[in-house]
């Protein structure tokens, strides 16, 4: 996947790489996770969001690492088996496959715990920093991505609206904290944050359903209730679109139409 110049998938590597040094055991197993393959979509959101609201890329290089290691965190509890019990992630051996159990647990603990840090020590004004930590804590937390988790695991129900609640909280909002992130950066987060947010929540969506698509291709054996498997193709392909306008609409309301955000997100639903 091709991005525009001003994102470097590299620079975010050498950063998280910088981040978490070389130590011990419970190092290697965070390394490991954090710098394995993975396309860094989260952030480069918060770069492409800070570009948008003229943030210099250089004080949003931490913010994004803080965003890619909360994401870490949660893949790797994902794929314990407390929860979805699977053995490989990205072509290669699960955390809990290639360390200890016990380690890869602590592994992403230790990564929610580093996100936060790394956003104390941030070079950025104490009220942004203050915005950062407190947004960040609100998306990923009971009310969203780890309460998504919980209901990926202990769903309310198996309607549409259950299922996309459950979506919005445990992809959606990730994706909220790292769009949210640049005007919070540029001190501009009062006219913008609802509406970065709800872009958030539909590129969440159109997210889900197009993985959902590329499952049902693959044959996929996951028999949880999805927008596809509710809806149907047609109508998930419908939902898709419509989401994807309603960030194409919202995006040309931003600084500079959304270029940046728009330039990165267009190669991913092609």
């Amino acid at each position: 996947m091709e991005f525009p110049i001003s994102y470097k998938v590299e620079q975010i590597d050498d950063r998280l790489d910088r981040l978490i040094p070389k130590a011990d055991l419970l190092s290697e197993a965070i390394r490991y996770a954090l710098l394995g393959p993975g396309k860094r979509i989260r952030p480069l959101l918060v770069l492409a969001s800070a570009e948008t609201f003229g943030v210099n890329p250089d004080l949003a290089l931490d913010p994004a690492c803080a965003i890619e290691m909360v994401h870490a965190f949660s893949l790797i509890h994902d794929d314990l088996p407390c929860m979805d019990d699977d053995d490989f992630r990205r072509g290669r051996k699960s955390l809990h496959r290639a360390f200890p159990e016990s380690i890869a647990l602590l592994a992403g603990d230790a990564l929610l715990s580093e996100a936060f840090l790394v956003l104390a020590r941030a070079k950025i004004g104490e009220v942004a920093k203050v915005r950062l930590i407190e947004v960040l804590g609100s998306r990923i937390g009971k009310e969203g991505m780890i309460g998504g988790q919980a209901l990926d695991m202990h769903p309310n129900g198996s309607d549409l609206k259950s299922v996309l609640e459950m979506q919005n909280k445990k992809t959606g909002y990730l994706l909220s904290a790292a769009l949210e992130f640049g005007p919070i950066l540029a001190g501009k987060e009062t006219p913008w944050q609802e509406e970065m947010q709800s872009i958030g929540l539909h590129l969440g969506l159109a997210y889900q359903i197009r993985d959902d698509l590329e499952d049902a291709e693959q044959k996929s054996d996951e028999n949880k209730p999805t927008a596809l498997s509710l809806l149907g193709e047609s109508k998930a392909r419908k939902l898709l679109q419509e989401s994807l306008g309603k960030i194409d609409a919202k995006l040309k309301n931003l600084p500079s139409g959304g270029a940046p955000i728009s330039a990165l997100l267009s190669p991913m639903f092609k």
